[in-house]
C-alpha cells in the first residue's frame, strides 16, 4: 500500500502521524541549545616577565626558555610562541578548542611557580593573563580634566579604575596615556668620583631605604604581635646646594 493510498483510505491515521511529529518537532526545539555568538578562537594564555636593562638575547636565554620549557608539559597544547624584546619577554600558550581555559590558566600558574625561583633577580614576577579575541575589550573611554597631568593620573588609578573593576561583566580595566609621577635621582658624575662613589651603591641605599620588613614576634600571654620596621619612603625633601 502506497502512501497516496494510505492517506485516503485512512486519514485520521496520518493525522496522528503528522501531529505527533509536530510535537516532536516543536519539543526538540525548544531543547535546542544555541549562541548568536559562539565562542570561535582557540584558548590563549599570554605570560609577560618584566626584565629592565636586559638585551633580547639575555631575556631569551634566563627568562623565555626557562618559561617556555616549564609549560611546555602542559595537557591540550597547540602552540607555544615566544617573543624576547629588550626587557621584556611574552610566551603565548594556545590551546585546543576542547580545552578548558580557566583550569589552563591555574595550570599554568601552578607551572610558572615552581621555576620562579630559577628566574634572574632583576626579573619581576611573570604576569599570566588569559586571552581571546571574543573578549576583546568592546568599551573605551577618553576621560579629560582640568587637573595637573600627575595628578589627574593618580586619581583615576586610585579611584576611578577600581570603582570601574568592581561593577558587574567588566573583566579588566587597563589604563592608556596619561603621566605617571615619578622621582628622577639626578647624579653629579664629578662629585661621585670625588667621593669615590659608585651608581650602584648610590641605587643601593636608595633601595635599602625604602622596604618594610618584619624583625621578629612578641608574645604576651596568649596573644602574640608581628614587629614590623616602617621603612618605607614618605616624603622627599629636595636641597640644593649653591
Amino acid at each position: 500500500m502506497t502512501l497516496t493510498e494510505l492517506s485516503i483510505k485512512r486519514p485520521s491515521f496520518i493525522v496522528v502521524i503528522f501531529s505527533a511529529l509536530a510535537v516532536l518537532g516543536i519539543f526538540s526545539y525548544s531543547q535546542l541549545k544555541f549562541e548568536l555568538l559562539p565562542r570561535i578562537s582557540q584558548p590563549f594564555v599570554m605570560i609577560s616577565t618584566i626584565y629592565h636593562g636586559a638585551s633580547p638575547k639575555e631575556v631569551e636565554t634566563s627568562v623565555s626558555k626557562i618559561i617556555e620549557d616549564a609549560v611546555s608539559g602542559l595537557d591540550k597544547i597547540s602552540a607555544v610562541r615566544t617573543t624576547s624584546s629588550e626587557g621584556v619577554s611574552f610566551v603565548g600558550i594556545e590551546f585546543i578548542h576542547s580545552a578548558n581555559v580557566d583550569i589552563a590558566l591555574q595550570e599554568t600558574q601552578r607551572k610558572i611557580s615552581e621555576i620562579v625561583a630559577k628566574l634572574p633577580d632583576g626579573s619581576r614576577s611573570p604576569v599570566i593573563s588569559k586571552f581571546a579575541l571574543d573578549e576583546i575589550p568592546v568599551l573605551r573611554m577618553g576621560v579629560t580634566s582640568a587637573l595637573p597631568d600627575k595628578d589627574f593620573y593618580q586619581q583615576l588609578k586610585d579611584h576611578i579604575q577600581p570603582r570601574l573593576s568592581k561593577l558587574s561583566g567588566v573583566g579588566q580595566v587597563t589604563l592608556l596615556g596619561g603621566i605617571e609621577r615619578e622621582i628622577q635621582v639626578n647624579l653629579d658624575a664629578q662629585k661621585l668620583q670625588a667621593y669615590g662613589i659608585s651608581l650602584l651603591q648610590v641605587t643601593n641605599v636608595i633601595q635599602s631605604s625604602n622596604l618594610d620588613f618584619p624583625v621578629g614576634k612578641i608574645k604576651e600571654g596568649d596573644k602574640q604581635f608581628i614587629v614590623r620596621v616602617a621603612g618605607k619612603i614618605n616624603s622627599i625633601c629636595v636641597k640644593s646646594n649653591t
